[in-house]
């Protein structure tokens, strides 16, 4: 088993031991702490393909009603890289933030590594869960995924490489879950634990601000989110 696959199998063993899921969208903009939930500045991976992306979609809402959040079908993708986070003015002294007009630069530092790289297959499935998630894991065979991570991370300058709490597990989010019992989740995702991956081949990456801030939070948090791109580049579509 690969390093991979046993970060999935411990993802959901760890999962299935919880009493509880999280509710991270509501404490993230609980009280004070709302001020730091500003909009993301991301590498993203795009699921533009119609048949794949309907196929995540039947996934999604078997489980929709157990979900309190769900993104659009528009928004999903497998994050390559988290670069930081739009800050406004008066929050200029936090580190790992950006202002706009600064992205269109760090997008041109990015540029020739995403572009020289070739596209790639990925498979996209089983389910899994995360303490605050529904996702579905992204199985990297050929590692390029990693790969271009890796390149991607040495282009960009230090401030865009902010310290994470989790190692890095590609997967698409498909839904938050809210404050629930875990059992009954661990029971009607049995079934999904077996899908057969569907494949997807990855011919473009985005970067982009997403902004998904609302007060209180509601069932419309992540699906009311709004993503804007600031570039956006075709991997090369080498032949032989």
């Amino acid at each position: 088993m690969s390093p991979e696959a046993q970060s999935y199998t411990s993802k959901w063993a760890e999962f299935t031991r919880l009493s509880a899921t999280e509710d991270t969208l509501a404490h993230e903009r609980g009280h004070l702490r709302r001020w730091l939930m500003l909009p993301y500045v991301a590498f993203v991976i795009p699921i533009e393909d119609a048949a794949v992306r309907a196929q995540l979609i039947v996934w999604q809402q078997a489980l929709r009603p157990w979900l309190a959040y769900a993104p659009s079908s528009d928004h999903l993708h497998i994050t390559l890289h988290h670069a930081g986070m739009l800050r406004h003015n008066l929050l200029k002294a936090l580190p790992y933030t950006w202002r706009r007009g600064a992205l269109p630069a760090l997008a041109r530092k990015a540029q020739p590594t995403l572009q020289d790289f070739d596209q790639f297959t990925v498979r996209l499935g089983p389910l899994n869960a995360f303490p605050n998630a529904l996702i579905t894991e992204v199985q990297d065979d050929s590692e390029c995924l990693r790969a271009l991570r890796l390149k991607l991370r040495r282009a960009l300058p230090i401030q865009a490489r902010p310290p994470s709490a989790w190692t890095y597990l590609p997967h698409v989010t498909l839904g938050f879950w809210g404050k629930q019992p875990v059992a009954p989740l661990v029971e009607l995702m049995e079934r999904f634990r077996t899908v057969e991956p569907v494949e997807y081949r990855v011919r473009t990456v985005k970067f982009t601000i997403y902004e998904r801030d609302t007060l209180p939070p509601s069932t419309d948090a992540l699906s009311a989110a709004r993503e804007t791109v600031i570039a956006e580049f075709a991997l090369q579509a080498r032949s032989g």
